[in-house]
């Protein structure tokens, strides 16, 4: 594998890039029933020293990631592979915020290592995994619950290819207290390798 076959499987989307409710107004007295959610990347830091190239590089890269129904999702894989609406881009040094109902909801990463392949579907079977639920958080009517990504960037060679790879440590805030950072993207004895995961966000590859 060489770097120009890497960038076509970025390009190729193999590896991770109003509705008006016609209705009458409700009254002002009525009781909300949404709450913020905030997403707040901060700027990465790095374990090593970065290269000016480098740095350009991740000063123009997004973290994808998606909402659907109770579940948040942040992947490294893209849609050939993961079958969820990563249809929202975090960049670093940058917040995002949106109206969610209240009730519980669930964050879930889809991390990949690098190791030498041959193809995108080697490569995702050998390096790619699911972190389920390892974060979760609760939106309260008229209140605010921010999700802080702290992104420490780690260097993965292989074939002498070198991959700058954020590990995503996550934690929620919410009125002033924060929970433990937990790493999205990070293996674990939890994790489910791509491989043996069977759920709904994995999909079928002919």
């Amino acid at each position: 594998m060489h770097k120009g076959m890497a960038c076509l499987w970025v390009l190729a989307g193999w590896l991770p890039a109003w509705f008006v409710d016609a209705q009458p107004a409700e009254s002002a007295s009525a009781p909300t029933r949404n709450g913020m959610f905030i997403v707040d990347v901060e700027p990465y830091s790095s374990a090593k020293p970065l290269s000016r190239k480098v740095a350009r590089q991740l000063d123009g890269a997004a973290l994808e990631w998606g909402i659907h129904e109770n579940q948040v999702v942040f992947s490294f894989l893209g849609t050939r592979f993961v079958d969820f609406p990563l249809d929202r881009a975090a960049r670093y040094g940058r917040k995002e915020s949106l109206e969610l109902p209240a009730g519980d909801y669930r964050v879930t990463g889809v991390g990949l290592e690098m190791t030498t392949s041959y193809t995108a579907d080697l490569l995702v079977n050998r390096g790619a995994f699911v972190n389920e639920g390892v974060v979760t958080f609760r939106i309260e009517p008229g209140r605010t619950t921010s999700l802080v990504i702290s992104p420490v960037i780690q260097r993965d060679t292989t074939m002498n290819i070198d991959f700058w790879m954020p590990t995503l440590m996550a934690r929620v805030r919410t009125d002033g207290s924060e929970t433990q950072a937990v790493a999205l993207n990070v293996r674990s004895p939890a994790s489910i390798a791509w491989p043996a995961y069977d759920g709904p966000l994995k999909r079928a590859v002919e």
